[in-house]
């Protein structure tokens, strides 16, 4: 791996921070998905109940079941395998409370991703102002150049003021 250059220190720190927040969500994200099929598969809660528990609503995980393998298999309808289950309250209890636990891993992590973005963004303005462009700092950021650039430009006003200035009257 090459060295990081003095002056993209910080932006690499920050830019590290964001990629251990996003594996982090990744990994907390795949837990809640496989909860969520497992408690639909053994149907201890309504795909309603475990709405409200997560950060997805009724139909998203109606989506998430139909999308396991195998799927999940609906509750109602032509499709419907046998009889309309009847839920057992601690058993929904304890897989509600599952679910929270897991919910709260993955906006932990959300929370992570958000706190690092705006301190990218400020470094990425910080850079551009300072006349680097947007492939230059791309390479030690999460964003392609890009959005590297959108972000610089959008939010950079030195840079702007420059390109507007008008030219001297001869």
């Amino acid at each position: 791996m090459t060295s990081t250059p003095r002056h993209f220190a910080r932006l690499a720190k920050h830019s590290a921070d964001f990629k251990a927040a996003e594996d982090a969500r990744e990994t907390a994200r795949l837990a809640l998905h496989e909860a969520i099929v497992r408690h639909l598969r053994e149907r201890n809660a309504r795909p309603g109940k475990i709405a409200e528990h997560t950060p997805y609503d009724r139909n998203w995980i109606g989506d998430i079941g139909r999308n396991a393998t195998p799927p999940v298999p609906p509750l109602k309808g032509p499709n419907a395998v046998g009889p309309a289950p009847k839920y057992d309250p601690a058993v929904q209890a304890a897989a509600l409370e599952e679910l929270d636990r897991f919910t709260a891993d993955y906006r932990r992590a959300e929370a992570a991703m958000d706190k690092a973005r705006p301190l990218i963004r400020a470094e990425i303005v910080k850079h551009y102002e300072a006349g680097r462009g947007p492939e230059e700092v791309s390479s030690y950021t999460p964003y392609d150049r890009e959005w590297v650039g959108t972000i610089a430009r959008s939010t950079s006003t030195a840079r702007q003021r420059q390109k507007r200035a008008p030219a001297s009257a001869e």
